[in-house]
């Protein structure tokens, strides 16, 4: 196991490989992790607070129990994460932190359900099947990510910022829609689970 104490901080770790381990227990206060691989490794318990990912590869880690506050991940992959089993916090001082950020990140087959993210940052994403059903993603900025098959039911999406966002099915009535930003011609797709009938003009019709 790469980590022998119980907390690190302002640490840089760099191409560090830590494939199929488990991380309990430990902290990381503003630390840097770049060109690092965790593939399908287990982190119980932990903490990572002000710290940023770059070009890392997540995918399929566990995240039981785990606490995270004002991370950046940038340029990594993190397929298959059930970010549901995290520690979020329950009192209004948790709630008010702001918890994870990815920016150019493939995040495929993530579960983010009943969660509250507000304010977070998802630009230039792949999310593909990635469950946000009773999520709370009120002011985030979801920009320019590609949501193919993902799941919206029961979200918060006030003022969230869904411009250049790409093939995303969210259901104006099944989720809450206030002051959402989107941007044409993808927001077209908001119609299709209306039960209205869109009739192209006929010129001839209007002679």
């Amino acid at each position: 196991m790469p980590f022998e104490q119980t907390e690190y901080e302002q640490e840089t770790f760099t191409e560090l490989i830590c494939e199929e381990q488990t991380v309990e227990e430990i902290s990381f206060i503003g630390c840097k992790f770049s060109k690092c691989d965790f593939h399908e490794s287990k982190f119980k318990n932990c903490v990572f607070r002000d710290c940023r990912f770059i070009q890392c590869d997540l995918n399929l880690i566990q995240v039981d129990g785990t606490t995270f506050q004002n991370i950046f991940f940038e340029q990594s992959k993190m397929i298959g994460i059930n970010w549901a089993k995290a520690s979020w916090g329950k009192s209004s001082f948790h709630q008010l932190i702001k918890k994870i950020n990815f920016l150019e990140c493939i995040i495929n087959y993530n579960t983010f359900m009943g969660i509250h993210l507000p304010k977070i940052k998802m630009e230039k994403c792949i999310a593909k099947e990635v469950n946000f059903n009773e999520t709370d993603l009120s002011g985030s900025s979801l920009r320019f990510t590609d949501f193919e098959g993902s799941l919206f039911s029961h979200t918060n999406l006030t003022k969230t910022d869904l411009s250049k966002a790409l093939n995303y099915n969210i259901d104006p009535v099944g989720n809450t829609l206030k002051k959402t930003r989107f941007s044409l011609p993808e927001a077209l797709a908001l119609l299709y689970n209306l039960d209205i009938e869109l009739v192209a003009d006929n010129p001839e019709e209007m002679e």
